[in-house]
């Protein structure tokens, strides 16, 4: 039900109507081809997972346009992978970091979809900044199983990922823009995915486990 009220909110949002189209007009600033840094913090015990939190970098696309003078809309997904390792947490399994050379890794390749929403302020004609919030949904597909890994384990670490929603996040961020040129702003933005699911996952790990702060860099390219 929660997912269909926000389905509809951003529905509403990005096809306004027609009664409302002379001030509500959709300005579609671009196509921003984005790189940046996942930074995913591992809270679990090194008897559990010794890699440290790693830093995988991304690639990403999004389509950023407003609506009024204010409000912010913009759709996007940012692609990466990882390493991870199964243990048994508690009696149950746990997909946790691991380092390069674990010897049961597997490789997963993430792709993270974030309809963002929020409010833009311009500074000049020139430079502008904003705050966005979103409901970040992260799919996850383990590729490659590494040394003593087996192809079961696939089927387990997509288990844990998909059971009890783990594949939802909350993104909260800020963004700095400066536009040069008739076509191309410069984009610059800082946000967390916040691994709400530990909130009924009964994980007894830190909130903070599995979060991830992402700082990135963008080009707004106007066609």
């Amino acid at each position: 039900m929660r997912f269909r009220v926000l389905f509809s909110f951003i529905l509403l949002a990005a096809i306004p109507s027609a009664g409302f189209s002379a001030d509500f007009n959709a300005d579609l600033e671009g196509v921003e081809l984005i790189v940046g840094n996942a930074i995913i913090l591992n809270a679990e015990d090194v008897s559990v997972s010794d890699a440290p939190s790693p830093i995988k970098a991304f690639f990403g696309v999004s389509v950023p346009m407003t609506f009024t003078d204010i409000f912010y809309f913009e759709p996007g997904f940012r692609v990466y992978s990882t390493y991870v390792t199964l243990e048994t947490v508690d009696g149950e399994f746990k997909a946790v970091p691991a380092a390069v050379d674990t010897v049961d890794r597997m490789s997963v390749f993430n792709c993270e979809i974030r309809p963002e929403l929020g409010a833009i302020f311009h500074l000049n004609e020139k430079i502008s900044m904003g705050i966005t919030g979103a409901p970040v949904f992260t799919l996850r597909f383990p590729l490659t199983a590494y040394d003593e890994a087996d192809s079961d384990d696939k089927a387990t670490i997509r288990e844990y990922y998909y059971s009890n929603a783990r594949f939802l996040g909350l993104w909260a961020g800020g963004f700095f823009s400066w536009s040069f040129g008739e076509s191309t702003t410069l984009r610059l933005k800082a946000g967390t995915n916040l691994p709400v699911y530990h909130l009924w996952d009964g994980d007894d790990a830190a909130f903070y486990d599995q979060m991830i702060i992402e700082p990135e860099i963008g080009f707004v390219f106007r066609f």
